[in-house]
């Protein structure tokens, strides 16, 4: 799709273990040089190791196109086999017809079959990706696959590829024998910071790109940070940052844009992610409090850690705050109740002064700490002294009151059982119908309705405009590209998806129609994509 955009002949970071593409780094000529090594040199086994994505299939690959004639392979990627299953997929991928069903008489046609390459001065090498999944039995068994051998050499050179699991697994003890075995082996680690950089040339420069810089500085260094120096991640990153760019018209990648694919991919989680994450909202956070108007692209964008922590804090403030309102309330009816009883508005007074004056304000103090103690750290003491809420006691509120008048006593005590009904008023709105005194009740009833707007007003809320078509069609499209399909063509009318084109599999096919489904927005999905071959083909490492 943005082949054309930038002048590519043909996609230059696709996933599969295409031997073309191969970078190679001092890493990955010692591994080459080894695999090499150990089969022409009949060593027996060979073990080569590397975490995943890191390029371990397509070094296999690039063995088979290099060697010579004389030299026979039969690559295996499917583990969960039987030794039996696994003789029987060896012969067949060395072209020996072979309708036998007992392992016996599947090793000794194996074994003649190894005797005739052997006076022909040949080399047979059984190359098994993913080793890490052989069980123990099936490990076992290849080591005494490998006594089939002569005077002079072994018969069959068997090469073990994995992930670091396999180390571990052949340090057991009941695996000594077959690690004593192992001549030679290799580890492939991921691509250093420095090397990132070139390895994206390298690619652009196999499709034959000539044009101006694509990624620039600051988009390296941020795909080496959410890659982790693994090939196979930055193959994704750099094609769904390439189809951003594309959709959105622009000719170079940027940081924001590796940002945008960092969260799309849900990449957030290395340590040196969350490390570089610290560090960018500490100085961030700092910025906020000399130059306010502006906006950072931490506080544009918030990672998946603070957004998560936003939300935790901001449900722990407002059920703190709903306890504390509930507690006031209990306490409250209770000393009112009492004081009925006793039969003195004076102790009534009494009581609410200190029940709101003291328990009541400890009690949301020491609720809203958590939710403010980050910024009372940041300001002056005088501010934070000066933006403390301040609950005025029943004294401040009717000063009027008076013992002595009966008249009085029972006008107030109707107004304080009014109250009581009542939920506290919050503390913006206190300070507000405190600053304007002077006013009538209805003034402040007006005053503490704006106040509250404003503060509804200040929420974060999320809008309910629709979806234009396009962006819908740009996050479909996106959604599919992530699952590494090609060739679906997108259109919405009204909330319906329209998928034409043609896949390979029709796999592909139900996965572009689920990728669909998945967009927020999307009504139907009408399903007219077309399967250029029947035939699946498993999905392998690259």
């Amino acid at each position: 799709m943005y082949g054309k955009h930038f002048g590519f002949a043909e996609l230059p970071f696709s996933v599969t273990p295409d031997p073309r593409f191969s970078y190679v780094n001092s890493d990955y000529r010692e591994a080459f040089a080894t695999l090499r090594y150990g089969i022409e040199t009949r060593k027996g086994f060979i073990v080569i190791t590397g975490e995943a994505g890191t390029g371990k299939t397509t070094l296999l690959r690039r063995l088979m196109h290099s060697v010579e004639a004389t030299v026979h392979t039969a690559f295996i990627f499917n583990t969960h086999l039987s030794f039996t299953e696994l003789l029987r997929l060896v012969l067949n991928e060395l072209g020996v017809a072979n309708s036998a069903r007992d392992k016996q008489t599947l090793m000794a046609r194996l074994n003649d079959y190894l005797i005739e390459q052997l006076h022909k001065d040949h080399i047979v090498s059984l190359l098994i990706d993913e080793a890490q999944n052989l069980s123990d039995e099936m490990l076992e068994e290849l080591r005494l696959l490998s006594n089939l051998e002569t005077d002079r050499a072994k018969l069959i050179q068997i090469v073990l590829i994995g992930q670091p699991e396999l180390e571990r697994k052949l340090e057991q003890t009941k695996l000594w024998q077959l690690k004593q075995r192992v001549a030679v082996r290799s580890r492939l680690a991921p691509l250093r910071s420095d090397e990132v950089a070139s390895y994206i040339n390298s690619r652009l420069q196999t499709v034959g790109y000539q044009g101006k810089e694509l990624f620039n500085p600051g988009s390296v260094q941020k795909i080496a940070l959410y890659s982790r120096g693994i090939p196979r991640l930055i193959n994704a990153i750099c094609d769904n940052a390439l189809l951003i760019a594309y959709a959105t018209s622009q000719i170079q990648i940027s940081a924001k844009i590796i940002d945008e694919v960092g969260r799309d991919l849900q990449l957030l989680g290395s340590p040196q992610l969350k490390t570089a994450e610290r560090k960018e909202s500490s100085r961030q956070t700092k910025a906020q409090y000399h130059d306010k108007p502006g906006r950072s692209e931490v506080e544009e964008f918030p990672t998946a850690s603070e957004q998560a922590s936003r939300e935790h804090h901001h449900k722990r403030s407002w059920t703190g705050a709903g306890i504390a309102i509930m507690l006031g309330l209990i306490i409250l009816a209770g000393t009112v109740l009492y004081s009925q009883q006793s039969g003195s508005l004076v102790a009534l007074a009494s009581n609410i002064d200190d029940l709101v004056g003291g328990h009541l304000k400890n009690l949301v103090r020491a609720q809203a700490k958590p939710a403010s103690e980050s910024i009372k750290d940041a300001l002056p003491e005088e501010r934070v002294t000066a933006e403390q809420p301040h609950i005025p006691t029943a004294t401040e509120q009717a000063p009027e009151l008076s013992a002595s008048d009966p008249k009085q006593d029972v006008i107030a005590s109707a107004k304080i059982e009014n109250d009581a009904g009542r939920l506290p008023t919050p503390p913006n709105e206190v300070s507000d119908l405190k600053s304007q005194s002077g006013t009538t009740p209805s003034n402040q009833t007006a005053v503490a309705a704006k106040t509250r707007k404003q503060a509804q007003q200040n929420q974060p809320f999320f809008s309910d405009a629709p979806v234009t078509a396009e962006k819908l069609e740009f996050e479909i499209l996106k959604a599919i590209y992530n699952r590494a399909i090609r060739g679906v063509e997108v259109s919405v009318r009204d909330g319906t998806v329209f998928l034409t084109g043609q896949v390979a599999t029709e796999k592909q096919k139900l996965a572009a129609a689920l990728a669909a489904r998945s967009v927020p927005g999307v009504k139907e999905v009408r399903d007219q994509v077309t399967v250029s071959s029947p035939m699946t083909s498993p999905d392998r490492e690259g």
